[in-house]
């Protein structure tokens, strides 16, 4: 008898157990007003369901419907389709640099889609503010400098998914302005991916610190990282002399496995160039090459006529 009645009594609890989780559930998808300011509040699933269905103008429009202080909160929901969706519509909204304390900590998440998420986030945040606009929204240098030093720190994890590095690193290179000291070259330069030494060189800015490392890229076993240390070294020289020790630029620019957007980087180089064996490489290149490169050798062409 006893026995059932313990039964009975762990089953009603359960039972009002789950009706209050589904209660919170029910509430959290209904929209409501806050009691303080009498303004509607749309519910977190209407982003999450833009977000799912990856309609980004739906995704902007429940993002301002939320503002900052909610969407803080879905940062730290404990769904996690709600925090992705909220990583998502951040950077929509003009006040989303005041989030980069709350999308930081996802850098670190054990979820690899959160970490991807995180980490473009948090990239876009950056790329769309420079420095002044980043102090007229007063956003502290300690959280700049963190931001910064959690982007190079998963560049160089070569743990890490190679597509969520890369995203890394071209978010410090959109955002020089305010990451270019956290920015370590001798670390991501000894990487064994040729993906991630070729962004470094593309990261690089054009100081005379960054010249060892774009001379050491343009000697990379690699084409397609020589190639881009090429297409580097060409916009170096629009300013400057050439750099002592320096490779021929149309070497690199023939170099086997070079992508065509670096060779085309380079073809100011040669066109502008007198030496004879510039010019027969541009002749090589022309017969060798797929159609953007043939494209761009015509469009400077034309441009030296000035037609």
């Amino acid at each position: 008898m006893k026995t059932a009645l313990c039964i009975c009594t762990l089953a009603c609890l359960a039972e009002v157990a789950g009706t209050a989780h589904a209660g919170e559930r029910a509430s959290a998808e209904r929209p409501a007003i806050n009691r303080r300011t009498g303004l509607f509040e749309p519910p977190l699933s209407e982003l999450r369901k833009a977000a799912e269905r990856g309609d980004r103008a739906e995704l902007l429009r429940a993002a301002s419907r939320l503002g900052p202080a909610r969407l803080g909160k879905a940062l730290q929901d404990t769904d996690s389709r709600v925090v992705g969706a909220a990583l998502e519509a951040v950077p929509l909204i003009d006040a989303g640099v005041l989030l980069l304390d709350s999308v930081l900590p996802h850098i670190l998440s054990p979820d690899e889609t959160l970490r991807a998420r995180a980490v473009r986030a948090i990239a876009a945040l950056l790329a769309g503010n420079e420095p002044g606009r980043m102090n007229e929204w007063e956003v502290s240098s300690d959280t700049l400098g963190a931001t910064c030093q959690s982007l190079a720190g998963v560049a160089e994890n070569a743990s890490e998914n190679l597509a969520t590095r890369l995203l890394a690193l071209q978010g410090m290179a959109d955002a020089s302005g305010l990451c270019a000291a956290s920015l370590r070259p001798a670390a991501l330069m000894a990487a064994r991916e040729p993906e991630i030494r070729r962004a470094l060189v593309l990261a690089l800015p054009l100081l005379p610190g960054a010249n060892e490392f774009l001379l050491a890229a343009a000697q990379d076993t690699d084409g397609r990282v020589a190639a881009a240390a090429g297409a580097r070294l060409c916009q170096w020289q629009a300013k400057n002399p050439p750099l002592p020790g320096q490779p021929p630029l149309r070497q690199l620019a023939l170099l086997d496995g070079s992508l065509a957007e670096d060779t085309v980087e380079i073809l100011p180089c040669l066109t502008s160039s007198a030496d004879p064996l510039d010019r027969q490489a541009i002749e090589t290149l022309e017969k060798r090459s797929g159609n953007a490169v043939r494209e761009a050798i015509k469009r400077l062409r034309q441009a030296s006529k000035g037609l």
